[in-house]
């Protein structure tokens, strides 16, 4: 099993990530148990799949409890929704390109996003939301579902996605957007945490050692993100999602 002070560390950072900016967390925990347990790839998805279901979980009711759901239960649940067909169609998409291509796609995706959410977080000409007043109902649809093939493409929860296309298309805060996030990380992970566990591939002994560790996280990264002004955590958040866009390019360009 992982030592106590990493297992510590997994759990605390996974919880400010989900706290601060909605990330579920697995792009800390799976190469952590990858390189620290070892574990194989697959039983460290499902053991990072169960740990972002009670994570976020966790931060969905304490954002919620500060800030409401974000946007109304029926425009939350078509986003769900839409995000699940999503899911789906990506995955159809996986099998019929490289992953050279996949990373490099996902990679410009991300980096143009963050750019935008910056420029706005800096007050930058040209940079504002690209559409004007309050999302139509057909945004919450077409949203969840860019989210959804990006996650089945990519393994990634979905949720920070969407925060990100509602900050950069229609200039929502991303305080506002953290519930719709967590509750995205929630159902998706849900899916994939059922399928890993009735395969047997989720260390449940560690993901109960990560929770006290990853409470406090989420407690500090929820308390700083509903301290930090709105473009302060548009910084944050874009700043992120660039970092990520440039580490996943160089991956692109050192595969063959």
């Amino acid at each position: 099993q992982l030592s106590t002070g990493r297992v510590t560390f997994l759990g605390l950072s996974a919880g400010l990530l989900n706290g601060l900016i909605g990330i579920g967390g697995g792009i800390i925990i799976v190469p952590g148990l990858i390189v620290h347990r070892p574990a194989s790839p697959e039983v460290a998805v499902g053991t990072s799949l169960a740990a972002v279901v009670v994570l976020s979980s966790v931060a969905f009711a304490l954002h919620a409890s500060f800030t409401g759901l974000g946007i109304g239960p029926w425009k939350l649940a078509l986003v769900i929704a839409s995000g699940i067909l999503g899911a789906r169609a990506g995955a159809w998409m996986l099998a019929r390109l490289t992953v050279r291509w996949l990373l490099l796609l996902f990679s410009v995706f991300i980096l143009i996003m963050s750019i935008r959410l910056l420029g706005q977080a800096l007050g930058v000409g040209g940079s504002q939301a690209i559409w004007t007043g309050a999302p139509p109902l057909w945004s919450y649809a077409a949203i969840g579902l860019a989210s959804g093939v990006l996650s089945g493409l990519f393994g990634v929860g979905g949720g920070a996605l969407v925060v990100l296309g509602f900050a950069v298309f229609f200039g929502m805060p991303v305080q506002q957007g953290l519930p719709v996030a967590l509750a995205v990380n929630v159902t998706n992970a849900l899916a994939g945490c059922a399928h890993h566990g009735f395969a047997g591939r989720i260390l449940w002994r560690e993901v109960a050692r990560m929770v006290p560790a990853a409470i406090c996280g989420i407690a500090i990264g929820t308390a700083v993100a509903l301290w930090l002004p709105a473009d302060g955590l548009r910084s944050v958040f874009g700043a992120f999602f660039l970092f990520m866009a440039i580490k996943t390019g160089r991956q692109a360009l050192q595969r063959p």
